[in-house]
């Protein structure tokens, strides 16, 4: 008799039971109707039964499924509740018996032996019997099958196997969305203390306090502005360092970066985040002492944008406390480097500033010299200046290829015809290297701007409509990687829909004026492509300083990719016990592990500006609640004879925290726009999934949560109206 040929679809737990089992995993049998099907009477226990001879009921149950690894699972699961629930008391025979109908058999490669037995015709056409194993190989087929059985004895090791998120709504931390929303309540009254003729209303106070120690924070970015806007200037003596005074949105830097918001839209100077903060430093951190509790800045020179203050402002008495100092060590902006050579150029004053607290939120810098050429020839998008060198590089590669020397009718020859359309193909051919959510958001707000700017009916650049050109390169083989999978594909349908051309497992190799090499992964091929603008969306290091500070840390200090590692109250490692807990560090520069409720391992938390924000509200909460960081945990000084119980004390001890509790991050979800007005949600409370959504309603929930997250309502106002004349006038393409 000859078998007729049966095909089947490729089961994803094939390859798993195949490697813990040992043996092929057994296909479907075919049953009478023609359907394939699976057909085993599970041993199921039930009620005990006092006139049976053992107490126990076998109850026969008939399950039907077309996966035979699924039957293998419910079969598997089945029999580990016979056991957790059988009686402990059992004859010899009653083992034995069990044991020959519901034990593991490594050899048949199909899981329980508790099938019914094969017919006598079964019997003829099955194979000869394999040869005895060894001891040895019963005893690693016996591991192996053990090993499979704690696989998917449970729901959570089950959906892992099947590659899904193992966390239900009953996994959220409620006790964590408790304290948050107390935490909020504390923030609301808080962050206007000392900014009303320098009250305290939690202290009961009317005039700031004579001797308040110095917070010295370093950057403007995330974790900088949470602090700022949340710190007690009545407790706290502020004083903020950073090369530009404002801090920036910067998920809508692709927004900027296109004109679809304005870049002052989105923006908000350090000194309105809070107006009672000691003091603005406009400069940058190039050395500390830890010992001594100083860092030195340099100061940004004002001479570089205009000559008005030239030899006034370094003159001016009493300008900043302390007086400058003598010092080599400089910032040099070409190398993006500390040099210690007092003849380079670009060196301005240099100052040193005391601290009792310092805050460092430098944040990071563009890797892009990781690449060759990537440094000199690519535009980042960190910064609001970066955002607009973007928009004005892009306008310029409009202009360029609207020139005369690449216009086909100029030429009379066919090959230069040719040639000259080639040229202007290259100078709009945008190439956006990094597929991250920046590098995603860049891509579609991109391909909106040049669907506007070329549509026929009154596009300001009709005539590049089929030259004009976006290139996506990745070195994974799937966009935004930290989402889910279904957003993920559905990210890279959105954007080859639109015309995206997109270049997945490829690594960047060099960067020229005029073009970029390429190495793809899976061939090995290397291909040089001509392009007009090239973005570095692709990865961060830490600036120069954060190696400076590390310089004087123990070597404990340093973490995973120059980061520094922090404790869970967001303290570093100091050298002197003295010292600790003088340093926090926040925001990307931080590496604090963290470990979820069914991962194995702790991980560091991501460099997002969720997270940084989040520190940055945690680490003003231990200061204004005045904790004493050197203590592990922190905990409340005592109070003196003559120091009373202030309302804010009274709240701490109400909410059981005399000593600090360590930060713990409280994921949202992500967002990310793809063009076309459609947006990808995936949100999520802590690890817990809420739901995932793509289209034109997550779109609408993307702009609502960029819109509610603005730093001020004046940003929320400008945002709105800069959407609205987006929408009826169209996307500024003025160069000034």
């Amino acid at each position: 008799m000859q078998a007729s040929d049966t095909s089947a679809a490729v089961d994803p737990y094939q390859s798993q039971w195949e490697q813990y089992s040992g043996q092929p995993a057994s296909p479907a049998p075919t049953s009478s109707q023609g359907q394939t099907g699976l057909q085993l009477q599970l041993q199921q226990p039930s009620d005990p039964n006092p006139s049976s001879s053992n107490g126990w009921e076998t109850a026969s149950t008939t399950t039907t499924t077309t996966d035979p690894y699924e039957l293998q699972y419910q079969q598997l699961c089945n029999q580990v509740s016979a056991y957790s629930s059988a009686p402990p008391a059992q004859s010899q025979t009653q083992s034995q018996t069990q044991a020959s109908s519901n034990s593991w058999s490594p050899t048949n490669g199909a899981g329980y032996s508790n099938q019914q037995q094969p017919t006598q015709q079964e019997t003829v056409m099955s194979e000869p019997a394999e040869a005895v194993p060894s001891k040895q190989e019963d005893e690693e087929e016996e591991d192996r099958g053990d090993e499979f059985l704690r696989m998917v004895s449970s729901e959570v090791a089950y959906k892992k196997l099947k590659g899904e998120n193992p966390y239900a709504l009953t996994d959220i931390d409620i006790s964590l969305l408790i304290q948050r929303f107390l935490d909020n309540i504390e923030d609301a009254t808080q962050k206007n203390n000392g900014k009303t003729k320098g009250q305290s209303k939690l202290r009961g106070e009317e005039s700031p306090k004579e001797e308040r120690k110095t917070i010295l924070v370093l950057g403007t970015g995330w974790a900088a502005h949470a602090f700022v806007k949340l710190a007690s200037t009545y407790d706290l003596r502020i004083v903020v360092v950073s090369p530009v005074n404002h801090f920036v949105f910067t998920p809508m830097l692709a927004s900027a970066a296109v004109g679809t918001v304005e870049y002052r839209s989105m923006t908000e100077p350090i000194r309105v985040t809070n107006p009672y903060i000691d003091n603005f430093v406009e400069g940058r951190a190039i050395g500390v002492d830890v010992a001594n509790r100083k860092v030195a800045v340099q100061l940004t020179k004002l001479s570089t944008v205009t000559n008005t203050f030239k030899g006034i402002a370094s003159d001016a008495p009493c300008r900043l406390e302390p007086e400058p100092v003598l010092t080599n060590i400089i910032y040099d902006e070409e190398s993006n480097s500390i040099q210690k050579d007092a003849a380079a150029q670009g060196a301005g004053d240099v100052i040193e500033l005391s601290y009792d607290h310092l805050i460092c939120t430098v944040g990071t810098a563009a890797r892009s010299s990781i690449v060759p050429g990537a440094k000199d020839y690519c535009f980042n998008l960190k910064t609001s200046q970066d955002s607009k060198r973007l928009r004005t590089a892009i306008g310029e590669a409009l202009e360029f290829a609207s020139r005369p020397d690449v216009q086909e009718y100029y030429y009379a020859k066919e090959e230069d015809k040719i040639v000259a359309q080639t040229e202007r193909q290259r100078r709009v051919r945008i190439a956006i290297v990094g597929g991250g959510p920046t590098g995603v958001e860049l891509a579609g707000e991109m391909s909106d701007f040049f669907r506007q700017i070329c549509r026929s009916s009154d596009g300001a650049y009709q005539h590049l409509k089929d030259d004009i050109s976006i290139m996506l390169i990745h070195g994974g083989a799937e966009v935004l990687p930290a989402m889910d999978e279904g957003l993920r594909n559905r990210a890279l349908v959105a954007l080859d829909d639109q015309g995206v051309e997109l270049r997945l497992d490829t690594r960047l190799k060099e960067v020229g004026r005029d073009y970029i090499k390429i190495f793809e992964k899976s061939t090995g091929d290397e291909e040089t492509i001509p392009v007009g603008v090239t973005v570095w969306a692709a990865g961060n290091a830490p600036v120069p300083f954060v190696a400076e500070l590390l310089s004087q840390l123990p070597e404990s200090a340093a973490g995973p990719g120059g980061r520094i590692n922090v404790d869970e109250w967001l303290r570093c490692p100091t050298p002197t016990e003295e010292g600790f807990g003088s340093i926090l560090a926040l925001g990307d520069i931080a590496c604090l592990e963290a470990q979820a409720k069914f991962d194995s391992e702790a991980k560091p938390l991501p460099q997002t500006a969720q997270v940084a924000g989040q520190q940055g509200a945690f680490a003003a909460r231990l200061l204004n609640r005045g904790y004493d960081l050197q203590t592990t945990p922190p905990k409340l000084p005592e109070l003196s004879a003559e120091e009373g119980y202030s309302i804010l004390r009274l709240w701490l001890i109400a909410r059981g925290l005399e000593e600090a509790p360590g930060f713990s991050f409280l994921s949202l979800g992500l967002l990310a726009y793809v063009g076309q007005e459609e947006a990808l949600n995936q949100v999520t409370i802590g690890d817990v999934p809420v739901f995932n959504y793509s289209g034109k309603i997550a779109y609408a929930l993307w702009r609502s949560v960029y819109l509610a997250k603005q730093a001020s309502t004046r940003n929320q106002a400008l945002i709105v109206f800069d959407w609205l004349r987006t929408e009826a006038f169209g996307r500024d393409i003025t160069r000034l």
